[in-house]
């Protein structure tokens, strides 16, 4: 699972991931702190990057999780 936090008033956000097994448990996960992103979404995006180059770079794992896709689709320009 991935997720940020964003609030227009403070000056850096947080984002952080978790990775379970099949079975529930927590295998590996991850937290940082990093300036403001402009919107939520930019910060979204942000934590899902951060968590796929992080879940490459430590494991095996090949599906992820995020509560964002709303936000995600959101920026999807209509097909012509």
């Amino acid at each position: 699972m991935v997720d940020g936090s964003w609030t227009s008033t403070a000056h850096f956000s947080g984002i952080g991931w978790v990775w379970k097994d099949s079975m529930g448990k927590i295998q590996l996960m991850g937290s940082r702190n990093l300036m403001r992103r402009e919107t939520p979404l930019h910060l979204e995006l942000e934590a899902l990057r951060w968590t796929m180059e992080s879940m490459i770079q430590h494991s095996n794992c090949k599906r992820f999780g995020t509560d964002c896709k709303d936000l995600i689709a959101m920026i999807q320009e209509p097909q012509a």
